[in-house]
């Protein structure tokens, strides 16, 4: 059986709000051509603030003339049973707290991104 586990990593969507669009537009395709596949976020460094309620709303971008929106993106991946892994250690860089965090967050240390690396998770980032 071929590996269908994905970890996609993002550390800068404020920064580069193209990569935060582009790996979930890719998650989302993925998920919509096969159900099957395991796709979930691990959000370390700046990451984190998209699992801030009201954040990812406000971060849209124009691609092949559209807006996209990451809220709307999030809702989408969200329907598909996507997590947000959120690293721990930077919600408080951040101003992160756990009571602010959108409904499919987990707060995990970023020991966890090693562990899905070690579970044979392929890890997914941009680097644009």
């Amino acid at each position: 059986m071929e590996n269908k586990k994905f970890v996609f990593i993002l550390s800068s969507p404020l920064k580069k709000p193209i990569e935060a669009v582009g790996l979930m537009r890719v998650a989302s395709n993925m998920k919509a051509f096969d159900s099957d596949v395991v796709i979930d976020f691990f959000l370390i460094d700046e990451g984190v603030l998209l699992a801030k309620k009201g954040v990812s709303e406000t971060i849209v971008v124009e691609l092949e003339g559209q807006k996209s929106s990451v809220g709307e993106l999030m809702d989408i991946l969200r329907e598909f049973d996507v997590k947000f892994f959120v690293c721990h250690a930077f919600m408080p860089v951040f101003g992160v707290k756990e009571s602010e965090l959108i409904d499919n967050a987990e707060i995990k240390s970023s020991s966890y991104l090693g562990e899905l690396l070690l579970e044979g998770r392929i890890p997914l980032s941009l680097n644009l």
